[in-house]
This record gives structure tokens, C-alpha cells and sequence, in this order.
């Protein structure tokens, strides 16, 4: 700060100031006189003004929201009620200099007043009245102040009104809390209200931290906001600047060399076009109510460095894929611990109209593709099922739904393992029929997925296959949930947000998942062992990739963080054939290393109730006593198999019937004919909707050793003479039936199942 020749006090009404000595005897006379009607009227004020209502003295209404990073810097300011910026400090926290440099040019006498200056009013009068216009107010600080607070036409009666007010101020608050009142609310442009508003804007510093020379010109911006900008009109803005600092020198307030340095100084602005940062978040934020109108300040999650480096890598990648008709891409990092969100980049830029680059992929509804498939196996292994689970990946329909893998083959009898770690689709088609569609859904909207349809019928058994939409934000949720054990939290955007955990999921089921999701080698089949997922630490991943490769997903983790990114268009337009591992993949790993940078890189810790077992390969169970080998595989305690594999024997490999029957090698363990599907005593409910034409029942049979065809029979009539595996369709009529699986051998013998009922039903039957 410069040096002042004589400090500026700041007491109350009754100081006793040294700027008031003059050397001329005139002078000083005339301030005698000044201040003793001043104190009269003050005494007269005291005894019959009334105090100046309380609620209009709010703050809240003029203070903008800063939001800031986790890390304090800013990201951005939401304006006030009143349309602009402003933060409030109190009046020791401003710079001595604007504080003198205000009263110098808008009230030099604003200490001895009563709230209104006898003198000025006259003038003001005089020279109105001389003007034929009301052009002079003749206010005082005080009076300006009580315009602010109510603001009324410039007429005598609105200024008479703001008289009898500025007396009612000064009768509620002292001298220090109507200059900071004032200080703190005047406009001073740029939708500045405030000084600490102004100095950030003008300047970019603290109202605390300002020179004489940006003082003095902060100073006089609220005489003219427009008039004196110094943007706009720079010479008005120096002259006005020149004079205040000559008056404050002429008062003994600042040295006069100092006015001449100040006034000689070149306007320094700060660059006005500051852009929110992290703008896709900051939409989010405001749209989920979480930046609070009139609160001072919102810290959020969110690490700006990381925010940054992931905004730069999705650009790059984009230009990577550009040729595959790829324009956009989004990536949300969450802190497991916490649900904290760290980044969430929306787009490649926010501002980008053309490829709508305000719309944010983090937050719209796509379809997931394979991403669902690890919350199907987890709600099968909280069901009893375990990694080493045999599935059937076989031709499988259901009523004209006939998924398929991307190759077009099927491996046989897999393993839950390899079905999730290779992404197979019928595997998990058939377990989430087994555990049933409604149950399903349900299941994945408690994990938060709450875009999904709560009825089963608008999606059907394509949901395990990523058939119903999701946003980002809530994938990367879910899979959080399982990173820390089974407990969802929701993302949290704000430090301190209170958001409480809830169990949703056993740690043994949440572990088992894990496990299956950062094997490598439960890859193999499907994607190789040389692919973009294979990391310098561990990191439980799944891809997905939907229907017509109009979305790519890849979702991870590791015990720290999870991270999503998806790549695609926001217009549905489809890719060129672009898979998730080399659409997706690359962006993720360059996200999860930004991530896990400076973090500790620990592995996943299985949790109690979590045991090793050797088991067999192809049935799944402990190992027996004929098992040619076994492989440890992790076991929830609660449902480890009591008895040991029985499909290995001393006659060798004996599969169960519905294996054989799809073609699995080994001899079948039995001799009977027995109907899998449908169940016995069932009942089939026609949809209204389709066509009574393609809607079909699946027959499903497990036949003997040595069956060439099976002639499926119902009411006596043959539907169907199906080969190996032996499968055929009904469509079936309204009412009971009874249906007979007769299995006919390569020598011509037959053997009949045991016959089942069952029931079709119309709509509402």
C-alpha cells in the first residue's frame, strides 16, 4: 500500500478527524457550522425518526455462488437473485485506500452527518430548480444506500422518501455498518454489486489486496457505472481517477506524490472472459439443485487437474477413431470410498453446436450393451451360484428371440467364468430367464439404474444383453457398488453431501464378480490376451457394445475408483462397426491411469465368508475322487456344494441330459426322457399385442443316449419331429394341453416322457 500522509480513521460519528484541519479560518468555520446542524438534526433525528426495517437489510439477495473444485479453485460464479455478482466482507476486510477513495469522491463529510447533508440538499435544490430538472440529488452515502435498498423514480417525493430513510439508517446502524452496507451493495458494472465483487472482476484480487491507482478507480465506477468503464471510455475513467486521488491528497489523506504516481499509472484490467470450467457438471449441478441461490460458496468433488487432462484425452482419442464416423465421447470418474465424483467430461467440447456439445453422455440414457451382464451373475451368485457354474452356450430361442454372439458361434458348456469374462450372450440370456426377467429389473433399478423401465414387458430378456437404457453416471454408480462390496451409495457432487451407504449386495456375491471381471484369462476366448484392458495393476473391467454399434461402453474398476467412458454420436447415428475394445477401451485406459495416478495401486482382498476350492472344470463342484485335474476357483461359504462332482466316473464323463442333448460331449447321465421346458403345471399368458401367429412356446427336451429325433406331441397331435438338440416351437391355441416328448433311436426304438398339463390363458383370462 503507499503511503498515506494521514491515516484514515474509521470510528463512529463523534471522531474527531485530522483531514477536518484546514489552515484557512474560513474553512474552517464553515465545517463549525456544518457540523453543528448536523448534530442537531442528528439529536432531533434520534428522539422522532423510527428504526429502519430489519428484513430489508437482507444480504442473501445479493450474494452470487461460487462454485468451486475440491480443491478451491474456481470454477464458476451463478449470479445473484438480483442478476449480477457479489460477495460480502466486512468492512475491515476492505483496502484502507477504497474506503478513503469512496468517501473522498461520493461524501467526504459522511462522518459528521445525520444521514443527510443540509448543505448539499440546498444546492442540490438550487440547481435543480436553476435547471428546470431534478438532475442533482445532493446524497449523501446514507441516502444512496437507502436507495439501493428500495429503489424510487427520481422525483422530489422519491427523494424525500430516501431522505426519511437515509435518517432512519443512521438511527439503526452506526457509521461503519452504513458504509459497508454500501460498499457491499452499490453497482460498480460488469454485474459487479460490491467491492469484493468489483475488485475480482476489474482486477482479479481480493478487495483487501488493491493498489491506490485500481482503488481510486474502483471508487468511482458507482457514480457512473457506464460512464466511467474503463473498457468503453479509458480518458473519462483517468480524469474522474486524477480527481478523487487530488481530493483525497488535498484532505491529508494520501501524500501527493503518491496521488501523482496513482493518477500517472496505466488501467490494468483483468481479462473479462473467464469461462466456467467443467461446464457439463456445473449443468448438473444446478439442474439437480444442488447450487443453492444466495449460499456464498458450493465446493465440489470434482478434481479440476484430472478434469482437464481427461477433457485434452478425449479430444485426442476422437481424432483417433474420427474415420469410423465417431464425434463424441463422455467419461465420469467416481472415488469408491467416498462415491465422490472426480470428473465427468460431457462431450468433446461443451461449446461445439454442430455435434450438440452441450448435451452430456455422462447423463443421457444409451444403451449399455454387455455393461449389464455383470448384475445379472451377481444377483446369480447371491442365488447360490458361483464363478465355476456350468452355463449352456448353445442355439437358444425365445418366442423370435434368437441372440447371438458377435461371431455367430457357441462354445457349449462354459463356465459362469468364462460366459461373463468373454461376454457370451446366451449364457447370460438364459440366467437371467432362470432367475427371472421382473426380479431382474428390479434388481438393477436398486443398484440405481433408474432409467430402466420398472415393468419387465417393455424390455424382456434383451435387458441382460443392455436392452434397456441407462445413463453413464448411474453404470459407473453400480459398478462402484460392487468395487466397495455390495454397498450403493449415490454419486456425490458436493463435499459433505450426506449420502449414506445401503447394503444392496452380499461381499462374497460383489467379490465373485470382481474377481471373474479382472481375469484376464476369462477374456481369452472372446478378445485374446493383448487388449487395451490389461493394465499395471488391478482392475476389474467389463465393454459393452449395442445393437447396431450405436454405442460403446467400458466400465472398471479398481479398490480406489471407478471409471465409465462411452464413445458414440449423440444422434443414434451408428459407427462403423466399432467394438467397445477399440472404440472405448483406449480412452479408458488413459482414464484409469490419470485416475489412479499418485493413488496406492492395492488388489482386490477377498472378504469373509469368501473361501478357494478346487474344482472340476466341467461340472463346477469340488473336485472328486475321478476328476482328471481341477482349478481353484473362489466360493461364497454360504453356498458351497456339499457333495463333490458326480459327473466324472469311473466309466468316464457323464453330462447331465439337457448338456447332451445340446450336442455337449460325454454320455448322458440317464436313460429317461424328460421335458425341460416348459415346466409342468405352467401357465402361458398370450400377449395382446403380437400376432396369435408369432407367439410360440419353447419345447425343450433332455433325450437318452443314441436319439435321432424327437416327435413332440400335444393333445395327440404332432407339432414337431426336431433332430439334435431336439428343440422345436408351438403355438399354441387358448386352453389346457397336454404335451408328450417321444424320443425315436437310431434302431427304431421309442422312449416317451412322462406327459405334462399346462394352461394357455387370453389377456385378462
Amino acid at each position: 500500500m503507499l503511503e498515506r500522509a494521514e491515516p484514515l480513521p474509521r470510528g463512529g460519528t463523534g471522531d474527531v478527524r485530522p483531514e477536518r484541519r484546514r489552515a484557512s479560518a474560513v474553512k474552517a468555520s464553515r465545517w463549525l457550522r456544518r457540523a453543528s446542524l448536523s448534530a442537531v438534526l442528528l439529536a432531533v433525528a434520534s428522539a422522532a425518526v423510527p428504526a429502519y426495517p430489519a428484513a430489508r437489510l437482507s444480504r442473501r439477495a445479493l450474494r452470487s455462488t461460487r462454485v468451486l473444485a475440491r480443491d478451491g479453485r474456481p470454477l464458476w460464479e451463478r449470479r445473484s437473485a438480483v442478476g449480477g455478482y457479489g460477495r460480502w466482507v466486512p468492512l475491515d476486510a476492505m483496502d484502507d485506500d477504497l474506503v478513503a477513495a469512496t468517501l473522498s469522491g461520493e461524501d467526504a463529510h459522511f462522518r459528521w452527518h445525520p444521514g443527510i447533508e443540509p448543505a448539499g440538499v440546498v444546492r442540490a435544490l438550487w440547481l435543480n430548480l436553476r435547471g428546470g430538472r431534478l438532475a442533482y440529488g445532493g446524497s449523501t452515502i446514507t441516502q444512496q444506500l437507502a436507495g439501493l435498498l428500495t429503489p424510487r423514480p427520481r422525483t422530489l417525493a422519491g427523494k424525500a422518501a430516501e431522505a426519511w430513510d437515509a435518517l432512519r439508517l443512521e438511527r439503526t446502524l452506526d457509521k461503519d455498518a452504513i458504509l459497508e452496507h454500501y460498499l457491499n451493495r452499490a453497482y460498480y458494472g460488469r454485474n459487479a454489486y460490491g467491492v469484493e465483487a468489483a475488485a475480482q472482476r476489474f482486477f482479479g484480487r481480493s478487495a483487501r489486496d488493491l493498489t491506490l491507482d485500481q482503488a481510486a478507480l474502483l471508487a468511482i465506477l458507482p457514480r457512473g457505472p457506464s460512464a466511467y468503464d474503463p473498457t468503453r471510455h479509458p480518458e473519462a475513467a483517468r480524469r474522474r481517477r486524477a480527481h478523487v486521488l487530488r481530493h483525497m491528497a488535498a484532505r491529508g489523506w494520501i501524500a501527493e506524490r503518491d496521488a501523482e504516481r496513482a493518477a500517472a499509472r496505466p488501467i490494468a484490467l483483468a481479462d473479462p472472459t473467464r469461462r466456467p470450467r467443467a461446464r457439463h457438471l456445473l449443468d448438473h449441478l444446478v439442474l439437480t439443485d444442488r447450487v443453492t441461490p444466495g449460499a456464498p460458496a458450493v465446493r465440489t468433488t470434482l478434481d479440476l487437474d484430472l478434469q482437464r487432462r481427461l477433457e485434452a484425452r478425449v479430444r485426442m482419442h476422437l481424432l483417433d477413431v474420427r474415420d469410423r464416423a465417431v464425434r463424441q465421447a463422455g467419461v465420469v470418474v467416481l472415488d469408491n470410498a467416498t462415491g465422490e465424483v472426480r470428473a465427468m467430461v460431457g462431450s468433446r467440447r461443451y461449446g461445439e453446436r454442430a455435434v450438440d456439445g452441450a448435451v452430456n453422455a455422462t447423463t443421457a440414457s444409451r444403451h449399455p450393451g454387455s455393461a449389464l451382464k455383470p448384475f445379472v451373475y451377481a444377483l446369480a451368485f447371491e442365488r447360490g451360484d458361483r464363478p465355476s457354474t456350468p452355463v449352456l452356450d448353445v442355439p437358444t430361442e425365445w418366442r423370435d428371440y434368437h441372440p447371438r454372439g458377435l461371431d455367430r458361434r457357441h462354445r457349449g458348456l462354459v463356465s459362469v467364468r468364462e460366459a461373463l469374462g468373454s461376454s457370451l450372450n446366451v449364457p447370460a440370456v438364459r440366467t437371467a430367464e432362470r432367475l427371472g426377467i421382473a426380479d431382474l429389473t428390479a434388481w438393477l433399478r436398486r443398484l440405481g439404474m433408474t432409467t430402466i423401465d420398472p415393468d419387465p414387458r417393455h424390455h424382456g430378456l434383451s435387458l441382460a444383453l443392455g436392452g434397456a437404457p441407462v445413463r453413464l453416471l448411474d453404470l459407473a454408480v453400480a459398478y462402484a457398488t460392487l468395487a466397495r462390496g455390495g454397498v450403493h451409495r449415490p454419486a456425490r457432487f458436493v463435499a459433505g453431501e450426506p449420502l449414506p451407504g445401503t447394503r444392496v449386495l452380499s461381499a462374497a456375491s460383489a467379490y465373485l464378480v470382481t474377481d471373474v471381471l479382472a481375469d484376464p484369462r476369462a477374456r481369452r476366448a472372446e478378445f485374446g490376451l493383448e487388449t487395451p484392458l490389461e493394465l499395471p495393476f488391478d482392475v476389474a473391467v467389463k465393454t459393452g457394445t449395442s445393437q447396431a454399434f450405436c454405442d460403446n461402453v467400458v466400465v472398471g474398476y479398481t479398490p480406489e475408483v471407478t471409471v465409465a467412458v462411452w464413445v458414440g454420436n449423440f444422434d443414434g447415428e451408428p459407427m462403423h462397426g466399432l467394438l467397445s475394445m477399440s472404440g472405448a477401451a483406449p480412452l479408458f485406459r488413459d482414464a484409469m491411469l490419470a485416475a489412479m495416478e499418485g493413488r496406492p495401486r492395492r488388489a482386490f482382498a477377498p472378504p469373509e465368508g469368501v473361501e478357494r476350492v478346487r474344482v472340476c472344470p466341467r461340472s463346477g463342484r469340488p473336485v472328486g475322487p475321478h476328476c482328471p485335474r481341477g482349478r481353484r476357483e473362489p466360493v461364497a461359504t454360504a453356498h458351497r456344494p456339499a457333495a463333490t462332482c458326480d459327473w466324472h466316473g469311473p466309466d468316464g464323463l457323464r453330462v447331465p441330459p439337457e448338456a447332451f442333448a445340446h450336442g455337449v460331449r460325454g454320455a448322458p447321465a440317464g436313460d429317461r426322457v424328460a421335458i425341460l421346458a416348459p415346466a409342468d403345471g405352467a401357465t402361458v399368458v398370450r400377449d395382446p399385442v403380437l400376432p396369435a401367429t408369432a407367439q410360440r412356446v419353447v419345447l425343450r427336451v433332455a433325450p437318452p443316449a443314441g436319439t435321432a429325433r424327437v416327435r413332440w406331441e400335444v393333445d395327440g397331435r404332432v407339432v414337431a419331429e426336431p433332430a439334435a438338440p431336439f428343440e422345436a416351437f408351438w403355438a399354441p391355441s387358448p386352453g389346457p394341453h397336454r404335451i408328450r416328448a417321444v424320443a425315436e433311436t437310431e434302431r427304431g426304438g421309442e422312449r416317451a416322457s412322462a406327459p405334462i398339463e399346462i394352461t394357455v390363458d387370453e389377456p385378462g383370462g
